[in-house]
């Protein structure tokens, strides 16, 4: 339990030193932009990247980790029926 607490600890901190300062990443709502990020979803299940399409995207989800896993939940799904309807 130690342990956790202090991997805890380490994950804050490095939120806090290292989070974004850039205003226009900290001002991104995933809400705000549903179809662009399911539009990059469906290039993402394709296979595409990321980092290539839209790096500033990555690194505000480094620190915002709600974004990150509906994103990433988002494109799980896309997979999933891809897989589904190729079968």
């Amino acid at each position: 339990m130690a342990n956790d607490t202090v991997a805890r600890l380490n994950a804050l901190l490095d939120f806090v030193l290292n989070a974004s300062e850039n205003a226009e990443i900290e001002a991104m709502d995933c809400n705000d932009h549903c179809e662009q990020m399911a539009a990059l979803a469906e290039r993402v299940a394709e296979g595409a990247s990321l980092e290539e399409i839209l790096p500033q995207l990555q690194y505000h989800m480094r620190y915002w980790v709600d974004c990150r896993e509906e994103f990433l939940a988002l494109v799980a799904v896309l997979k999933a029926e891809a897989q589904n309807f190729a079968s």
